[in-house]
């Protein structure tokens, strides 16, 4: 499993910004963008009630290694208020809905077809076992964090989630998927280098649903029977400050938070 610092450099982030010519994108179950002021791409609806003085590496629930997270175990391991000064969020608004219908692709292929299935984490296909979505903003700001864990039922699981997600970044450009039947959302993921390794997967990826386009970057990391996922969500932009932002330091600081929280909870060095 990765560990370190996971930085992405600026110069990496704008080069693949720039290739990609803005389309569009998705953290993880793509649905139509969020308003900045509370951005997120969380997969679901539903609430949790999480003890937030609980999440913190200290207080983090600790399990049997190799043991599945419970939802109330996970709510306690991801992002708070705490973890990056001024952003805030409200525990009641947790996702925690476990995607069980396949999002098909009407355009991209078979290589897409498997970034969305482990982007979303699809259950029929990894056995996804519970998941918890977090979305956190700060005012005046227009980036906004995702923190998410997905717990599976196995190791093997969790590491065949994250390599289909590597698998299909390397083929997967462009991509359009039709939810509820009516929204139509449009996709270009690229990945990051840095941040694709063996057990990660680091991607940007902007979508464009509803009229409106929004730019991620995303880092997610395969941690025992589980997946970590951090995103920065903000505007369609290719300006170098805010790319900066969206894929610097700061995302992969957070992302190894949340890795080593993960860690503790299951009992692994």
């Amino acid at each position: 499993m990765p560990t370190g610092t996971k930085g992405v450099s600026i110069a990496v982030l704008t080069a693949v910004v720039l290739a990609t010519a803005a389309c569009g994108g998705s953290a993880k179950k793509a649905a139509a963008p969020p308003a900045t002021s509370s951005t997120g791409s969380g997969t679901s609806a539903g609430s949790a009630t999480a003890t937030t003085s609980a999440a913190t590496s200290s207080g983090a629930p600790t399990g049997a290694p190799g043991g599945s997270l419970t939802t109330a175990q996970i709510s306690a391991l991801l992002l708070t208020d705490k973890d990056d000064a001024g952003y805030t969020f409200n525990a009641s608004q947790d996702g925690t809905a476990v995607t069980t219908a396949q999002d098909t692709v009407t355009t991209g292929g078979a290589a897409c077809q498997t970034f969305v299935d482990a982007e979303e984490a699809l259950s029929t296909k990894y056995g996804t076992t519970a998941e918890v979505d977090r979305q956190l903003s700060k005012p005046n700001v227009a980036i906004g964090i995702e923190s998410s864990v997905i717990a599976f039922p196995s190791a093997d699981k969790a590491a065949a989630m994250i390599s289909d997600l590597a698998t299909g970044l390397k083929t997967c450009k462009n991509l359009a998927i039709t939810q509820s039947g009516t929204v139509s959302v449009v996709m270009t993921p690229s990945a990051i280098p840095e941040l694709t390794k063996d057990g990660q997967a680091g991607y940007i990826d902007y979508m464009s649903a509803g009229g409106k386009t929004e730019l991620l970057a995303a880092d997610l990391v395969h941690v025992g029977t589980a997946v970590s996922v951090v995103a920065f969500i903000g505007p369609m932009s290719n300006d170098p400050a805010l790319l900066q932002q969206m894929g610097g330091k700061q995302l992969s600081h957070l992302s190894d938070v949340q890795v080593a929280r993960l860690k503790a909870a299951q009992g692994l060095s």
